[in-house]
């Protein structure tokens, strides 16, 4: 009986094996006869092909426009409009790069180049499309990138008084009133998005607004409709108080126009009146705060919004009660201070 070349096991089957670590994975390799060095060479290049990732021969940026285009009938048009601007801004080197090639240090690099250049937000958002695109066709490759601390933003929830205020100016107007009803159900807990699709038919006649589609920018840049909204649980029916159902079906639609112009007149009126700058978005964080104050239950509260979760519908309210507990502080210290300075 002839010996067996080193590495050579003859198995029970009458088959040949030679064990190999390839990728860092030890493999087998089966032949008929014993095997030449010739003949593992070869079994061993061809399990290389085999190997995730050996295959790929794209570029990254021909991968994450393959990946956008599976997304489409799936995500919403911003979605995929947003996904496509921040492909847009991931720099030229290294979307240039072979997908194969990319590496934990490839990524840290990029990360490293771009926080000099772009904000923790948009790093975030890069890295995470990056990250996507890697795990849809590279599904073993571990990704453990350092991230940019991200920035605490301060935006001004309004109170009251400035809502008070606002929906005041915009009634005595006859060229702004038409901007009261999305406005008002902005302070509803509704988004813009959800405003700008609804219709009269959209109002039953025992003043149910029922809240299933939204109007948003797609990749070309106009307005679409589509029959979803951002969450599941965004989809609601909300009752109206009588009094604006019965001012819609007298005016006869709820917006008319470009979704951008509601912005553009809130900040002009805020101007003139003097007032702190807030977004349409924030008429829905007041809305949060409000219902919260008055003692609504989340359950409650997390419906009528259309939250998809408590997270981030406790965080825009638990922010507001910050501002009135600053305020509150402040008067008391105020207080305080006369007191002493009166004594003295």
């Amino acid at each position: 009986m002839n010996k067996l070349p080193k590495g050579v096991d003859q198995l029970p089957s009458g088959k040949y094996r030679v064990r190999k670590m390839i990728n860092g994975r030890r493999q087998s390799l089966l032949f008929d006869a014993p095997p030449t060095q010739k003949d593992v060479l070869l079994a061993t290049n061809e399990l290389l092909n085999e190997v995730p990732g050996a295959t790929l021969k794209g570029t990254f940026l021909d991968y994450a426009e393959k990946y956008i285009k599976a997304k489409e009938n799936v995500l919403s048009a911003s979605t995929i409009r947003g996904y496509r601007a921040t492909l847009k801004g991931i720099p030229g080197h290294f979307t240039s790069l072979p997908l194969k090639d990319i590496t934990q240090y490839t990524l840290t690099a990029l990360v490293n180049d771009m926080v000099r250049s772009v904000s923790p937000k948009t790093v975030y958002n890069r890295h995470g499309l990056i990250v996507s695109v890697l795990h849809e066709f590279r599904p073993d490759f571990v990704i453990r990138t350092k991230l940019p601390r991200k920035a605490q933003k301060d935006i001004y929830t309004p109170g009251d008084e400035e809502v008070s205020i606002l929906f005041a100016y915009l009634e005595d107007s006859p060229t702004l009133k038409k901007y009261w009803i999305p406005l008002y159900l902005a302070s509803l807990g509704l988004r813009r998005s959800e405003i700008g699709a609804l219709s009269i038919a959209d109002l039953s006649e025992d003043d149910i607004l029922t809240i299933n589609k939204a109007k948003v920018l797609g990749s070309d840049n106009k307005w679409v409709i589509q029959n979803f909204t951002k969450t599941e649980r965004s989809n609601r029916k909300i009752p109206l108080p009588k009094e604006l159902a019965d001012r819609i079906r007298q005016q006869g639609f709820i917006y008319q126009g470009d979704l951008n112009s509601i912005f553009c007149i809130m900040t002009a009126a805020q101007k003139k009146l003097g007032l702190p700058h807030f977004g349409v978005h924030r008429l829905r964080s007041y809305f949060a705060s409000k219902a919260h104050a008055l003692g609504l239950h989340d359950s409650i509260i997390l419906k009528l919004g259309g939250w998809k979760s408590d997270h981030i519908m406790k965080g825009i309210y638990r922010k507001a009660l910050q501002e009135d507990l600053h305020e509150e502080s402040k008067t008391f210290l105020d207080h305080m201070t006369k007191q002493v300075v009166n004594k003295e």
